[in-house]
Order: C-alpha cells, then sequence, then structure tokens
C-alpha cells in the first residue's frame, strides 16, 4: 500500500496536512472523518510512518479475491453497511488489544452531494464505550476531487485537517460526545475551501445521470445526460449546461448555478407512477444472493419492479416479493447496485444503466409512508 496506492494518492490530491501533532502514529485508537472519495483511507495514511492503520470496510469488496486477500493482510475488517453485527465489535476489540489504530467511517459510505450524513448510532456507541482516543479528521476537497457519481477523479489539492482527539472520560454524558462526534465532520464539501478546489478537469461531467437521475424541469426519468463529458442536457427540456472542473454549471450567459440545488430540487419533485402502480423497472439486471456466510451468491438475471407497496423481484423460478415495509435496510454500493435487506434475507440487483440512488431514495421515501402521483 505504501510503495504503490499512497504516491498515487499523493500525486492525484497532493495531501496537506494541517495540525500535524493531532496525527495518531500508534494505536490504540480509532480515526474517523467524512467520507466522498475512494481515496480517503489512503489520505489519511499519507503521514503515519510507523505503521499502516487498520480498519472496517463494507463487505462488498470482500467478494473479490484479490481485494479480499490485500484487505486481510492489512486488517480490514469487513461489515454489512447499516446492519448491526455483533462480530464487528470481537474483531474491533482483537485491533484495540494490537495496538491498532482504527480507521472507521460512522456515515456508512461515500457522500453522494457532499453534505453531511447521518453518523450511523452503533458506531458511535463503539467510540464511547472502548474508551481509546477518538481522532475526528476532516478531509477537505474529497468530494470536488472525485464526486461519487462521477466517471474521473479531477487532481486538486486537499487539506486534511486533523481536529483535536476525543476522550469519553473527558464527557458527562454518552449524548454530549456523540454531538461533538458529529459536529466535527458535519460540514458541506460542495463549498470547501477554495484553495482544495480543483482547476481543470478531464470529462467532468461524464456519469453525472446517476445523480441528476430525472430532469429537474420536466421531471422525467433518466432525460439527463452528458454527450461530450463537459456539457450536461436534458432530453426533454432545454436545459444546457457547461460544467467546471469543481462541479459548477455555467449556463449559455455565463451565470453559475449550483449542481447540488438541482439535485434537490429533483428530490422535491413527487414520485411519478409509469403506469398503474408501477414506479420503476429494469430488465435484465443481474441478481444476488448474500447467503448466511455473506457469501455472494449469483441468482441469475432478473427482471424487477418497484411499485407502490412491494418490490417485486423475477428471475426464472424464483420470485421474490417485498413488502416495502419489510425493507429494513438499502445500500448502494460501486454507485451501481443496490442491496436491500430484509430480516428474511439480503439481495443485491445490478442496476447498470440506471440510477441505483433513485432506487433506494425511492425505496426510502415510500418506507416514509409518502404517496406517489400519476403525473405532475
Amino acid at each position: 500500500m505504501r510503495k504503490t496506492i499512497i504516491p498515487t494518492a499523493k500525486y492525484l490530491f497532493k495531501p496537506r496536512i494541517t495540525n500535524p501533532e493531532n496525527l495518531p502514529q500508534t494505536g490504540p485508537c480509532f480515526i474517523y472523518g467524512n467520507h466522498s472519495n475512494y481515496f480517503d483511507p489512503f489520505l489519511i495514511n499519507v503521514n503515519m510512518f510507523k505503521e499502516p492503520t487498520a480498519g472496517v470496510m463494507t463487505r462488498d469488496q470482500f467478494h473479490k479475491t484479490i481485494p479480499r486477500i490485500f484487505m486481510d493482510s492489512i486488517g480490514i475488517v469487513p461489515t454489512s453497511k447499516y446492519v448491526p453485527e455483533p462480530g464487528i465489535i470481537r474483531s474491533v476489540m482483537k485491533m484495540i488489544d494490537q495496538n491498532r489504530m482504527i480507521v472507521i467511517f460512522p456515515e456508512g459510505g461515500r457522500r453522494w452531494d457532499g453534505k453531511p450524513k447521518p453518523l450511523i448510532e452503533t458506531t458511535l456507541k463503539l467510540f464511547w464505550k472502548m474508551n481509546i482516543p477518538v481522532h475526528p479528521v476532516q478531509i477537505h476537497g474529497s468530494y470536488l476531487g472525485w464526486p461519487r457519481w462521477a466517471d474521473h477523479y479531477r487532481k486538486c489539492s486537499m487539506e486534511l485537517r486533523f481536529m483535536d482527539p476525543l476522550h469519553a472520560s473527558d464527557f458527562d454524558c454518552y449524548e454530549e460526545f456523540a454531538r461533538l462526534c458529529r459536529n466535527q465532520i458535519e460540514f458541506d464539501e460542495y463549498h470547501s475551501p477554495i484553495d482544495t478546489r480543483p482547476p481543470q478537469s478531464k470529462k467532468p461531467a461524464a456519469g453525472v445521470e446517476r445523480f441528476l437521475y430525472r430532469c429537474p424541469k420536466t421531471g422525467e426519468n433518466g432525460a439527463v445526460y452528458s454527450p461530450d463529458g463537459e456539457r450536461v442536457c436534458s432530453r426533454t427540456s432545454a436545459m444546457s449546461y457547461r460544467m467546471t472542473a469543481s462541479s459548477r454549471l455555467v449556463d449559455a450567459d455565463g451565470e453559475e448555478h449550483s449542481l447540488i440545488d438541482l439535485f434537490e430540487r429533483i428530490n422535491q419533485m413527487p414520485m411519478v407512477f409509469m403506469k398503474d402502480d408501477l414506479l420503476l423497472e429494469k430488465s435484465g439486471a443481474e441478481l444476488y444472493k448474500i447467503d448466511e456466510n455473506h457469501k455472494l451468491v449469483n441468482v441469475g438475471r432478473s427482471n424487477t419492479e418497484l411499485r407502490k407497496d412491494v418490490l417485486k423481484i423475477f428471475s426464472g423460478s424464483d420470485h421474490f416479493e417485498i413488502p416495502i415495509q419489510d425493507i429494513q435496510y438499502t445500500s448502494i454500493e460501486q454507485n451501481h447496485k443496490l442491496t436491500v435487506t430484509t430480516t428474511e434475507s439480503t439481495l443485491q440487483i445490478n442496476l447498470e444503466g440506471q440510477s441505483a440512488l433513485q432506487w433506494q431514495r425511492y425505496i426510502r421515501r415510500l418506507n416514509k409512508g409518502e404517496n406517489a402521483v400519476k403525473s405532475i
């Protein structure tokens, strides 16, 4: 890792360390921060010369042989996003006994829009109960350096601010400790410091359809696209912008617009039925089932339908009908795989060609009781 990935991270993102006196060099301790970029865990390791960090990472990466061998070799523990796993506590306690520095991203995944996500409560309780130093780090420039939805990274100069370590013993109660943990990384990455914003980029708009999954003007699904990796257009309206390296949108008059504002406008639109009670559908999606040993089992090609009160999946003789209210957790892996967890099973659907983010958000909105409409 030190000979390959860290030099790559340095070359791409030119990390600058602020408050180096707060940077730990050995454990036991926790290190946590905001998470928007593939390279975040490696950037944290840039100036840790004595030993590499251990950590907790989403289990999806462990389904591949080479990444699994690599992760195992440096002490990375696999976990399922948002799903409580008692075995993780045992693994973390073992790492603490080995005096390891443990990196955990308590938001549970990379940010889509650069805005703070709710921290996983069980992670904060882990910080509290283990009673070892907790080191917050703010990674400024992470989102703009490689937005989650984007095909390409943008060379920039990131700033890693290592904040004063937190000690559970200094707090009278868990709530006060948890509140400060949240506050340390609760900042909007889209509006990062000027000196962390990328000056140029190759095709900055490539992949934007994963993020702007509906036309912000007409609400049509899948209408937004980029014809050349620089322009952002809609097939159902006259919308046309040029995207800058820092993900700002510039119109024909040279006026700058916020990509995040368009995203929020889309999320405020009502969900619209395609026909009858059908909201979304995907034909030919590769379907996987995660068994009791956390192995990924290929079920085959499937037809998947999201309806107002049920998720229907048809794959050969296999037929899954999952009531929306039975879905406990959803997560997105690699930007195009939607994982759906119930008390009975965990399924993973490859939605390549569509926006997995739209599927996840619609499921969550339905789960909260929101009703769809027939038209806008």
